[in-house]
C-alpha cells in the first residue's frame, strides 16, 4: 500500500537549540488552543466502552501469561494507552465512516438532523456509545480492545523485555508472534496471546484485512529495529513512518468494513500528529539517548507540530463531511470533540518526567 502521509519538507535540515521543554510545551498548548470541556461525556464514553472490552478481552490473557504485571506502572501505561489513546481512533471512524452500521447511522442522522446544543449532543454520544458497547458489535469491541494492547505490549517489548541485540531482537518477536518461536518471558507470552486471540473468529474477509494489518505492524517492528541499529532514514524521520501506519492500519482492521481510506488518511494524520508532539517534548531526553529522532536532528520544529496539528484537525471535519453528516453545528460537535481528546493526550504527554 502506498503511504497516504505527505512529506512534510525535504530532509537535512540543521539542528538549532530548542527552548526549555515547559516554553515547547506552552506553545503546543497555545497551538491547540482552549478546549470546550462541554463536549467531554463523549470522550469519557468511548473510554468507558473501551475500558469495559479490554477488562473483558485482556485482562484474561494478563491473569494467564503475566499476572505479575498487575500494579505496576507499565499497567497502567497499558491500560491508558490501549483505552485512552488508541482505541479512540477506530471508534471515532467508526462514527465518521460513509458506511456506518445500521445503529450507529440511526445515532449520528439523529444528532445531525436536530438542533441540540453541543452539550446535549455530547451526553447523546455517550449514552449511544456505551449502550452500543454492551449490546451490539461485539465482534468489532474485542477486535479493538485486543489490537490497541497488541500495540501498547509490542513496543514495550521490543524496547524493554529483550536482551538480544537489535539486529536480532526483531526477528525473534516476529517469530515468537507468528508462533514459530517460544515465548520466553511473561510479556513475550502476553505479546504471543494477544497475537491468537485477535486471529480467532475471524471469517474470510476480516482475516485478509487482518493480515494485511499484520503485515504492517511487522514493517514497523523492522523499522524500530533499523533505527535502533543507527540506520539513516532517507526520508529525515528517523524511521518513524512505518510506525505512524503500521499502527493505525492495526486499527482500523476491526472497522475496515465501515471505513473508507479518508478515514485511513485522517488516523494517519493524527497519528503522525502525536508522533511529532511527542519528539518535540522528548528531545532532551532523546538527545541523551543513542536514538536519532527527526526533532533531534532538526528535521522536525514547531513548524511540523503546527502543522500536523492544523492538518489533523481539518481532516476530522473533511471526514464528517464526507460520511454525510454535514449541518455546521454537528461538525463542530466532532471536531471539538476531537480537540479536547487531543488536549488530553498533550497533557499526559506534557505531565511525563523527562527522563
Amino acid at each position: 500500500m502506498t503511504s497516504t502521509v505527505p512529506p512534510l519538507h525535504a530532509p537535512g535540515r540543521q539542528a538549532s537549540p530548542l527552548p526549555p521543554r515547559a516554553e515547547r510545551v506552552a506553545a503546543v498548548r497555545a497551538l491547540m488552543g482552549q478546549p470546550d470541556r462541554s463536549v467531554r461525556h463523549l470522550a469519557l464514553g468511548i473510554r468507558a466502552t473501551a475500558r469495559r472490552h479490554f477488562d473483558r478481552h485482556v485482562e484474561p490473557l494478563i491473569e494467564a501469561t503475566w499476572p505479575a504485571l498487575r500494579g505496576t506502572p507499565f499497567e497502567e501505561k497499558l491500560r491508558i494507552g490501549a483505552c485512552d489513546l488508541y482505541a479512540s481512533a477506530p471508534y471515532t471512524a467508526l462514527f465518521c465512516a460513509p458506511r456506518r452500521p445500521p445503529l450507529v447511522r440511526v445515532v449520528t442522522d439523529v444528532g445531525n438532523l436536530l438542533p441540540l446544543p453541543l452539550p446535549a449532543l455530547s451526553l447523546l454520544g455517550r449514552a449511544a456509545i456505551e449502550a452500543l458497547g454492551r449490546v451490539a458489535y461485539a465482534r468489532q469491541h474485542r477486535s479493538i480492545a485486543l489490537i490497541s494492547a497488541f500495540i501498547v505490549v509490542v513496543d514495550h517489548a521490543l524496547d524493554h523485555c529483550m536482551d538480544d541485540p537489535p539486529a536480532l531482537r526483531g526477528p525473534r518477536l516476529e517469530a515468537i508472534i507468528a508462533g514459530r518461536s517460544p515465548a520466553t518471558s511473561p510479556p513475550l507470552a502476553l505479546t504471543r496471546a494477544l497475537a491468537v486471540a485477535m486471529a480467532e473468529g475471524l471469517d474470510p474477509d476480516e482475516r485478509v484485512a487482518f493480515e494485511r494489518a499484520m503485515e504492517r505492524m511487522t514493517g514497523w517492528i523492522r523499522a524500530e529495529v533499523r533505527a535502533m541499529l543507527g540506520e539513516p532514514d532517507p526520508a529525515g524521520l528517523g524511521h518513524r513512518l512505518a510506525g505512524v501506519e503500521g499502527t493505525i492500519d492495526g486499527l482500523l482492521f476491526p472497522v475496515h468494513r465501515f471505513a473508507g481510506e479518508g478515514a485511513r488518511a485522517w488516523m494517519y494524520d493524527v497519528s503522525l500528529f502525536v508522533q511529532v508532539m511527542d519528539d518535540w517534548f522528548d528531545y532532551e531526553a532523546d538527545a541523551r539517548s543513542d536514538r536519532a529522532t527527526p526533532v533531534t536532528t532538526g528535521d522536525w520544529t514547531f513548524a511540523d507540530v503546527a502543522a500536523t496539528w492544523r492538518r489533523s484537525a481539518d481532516g476530522i471535519e473533511a471526514l464528517v463531511r464526507a460520511s454525510g453528516l454535514d449541518s455546521p453545528r454537528y461538525v463542530r460537535f466532532v471536531r471539538e470533540s476531537y480537540v479536547l481528546m487531543m488536549h488530553e493526550v498533550m497533557e499526559a504527554m506534557a505531565e511525563r518526567p523527562d527522563a
